[in-house]
């Protein structure tokens, strides 16, 4: 029982995990895709270099993006892992 307990707490805290990394890739996407076009309409004004540069920081971010959204594949699969083991527990 004490097995089964534990592994219900650690179901919680991952998904409590899983939550919050899904919450963060879409706040994150949103903000990019807003800049994005934010830059796209005020391109003539920011002029060139000041153009390729928040480009380029947005690359930087869309990388990070990535890397959460791996973290968030991860959380996933060991939740699933979890989820097994637990309906395997009598």
């Amino acid at each position: 029982m004490a097995e089964k307990a534990e592994l219900t707490r650690e179901l919680q805290e991952m998904e409590a995990e899983y939550r919050y990394w899904v919450v963060e890739a879409i706040r994150i996407e949103r903000a990019v895709e807003n800049l994005e076009q934010k830059i796209d309409r005020y391109e003539k004004e920011l002029g060139p270099e000041r153009t390729a540069d928040f480009r380029s920081r947005l690359t930087r971010t869309r990388e990070r993006l990535v890397l959460i959204e791996e973290r968030t594949r991860i959380a996933r699969l060991h939740l699933d892992e979890l989820h097994s083991r637990l309906d395997e527990l009598p």
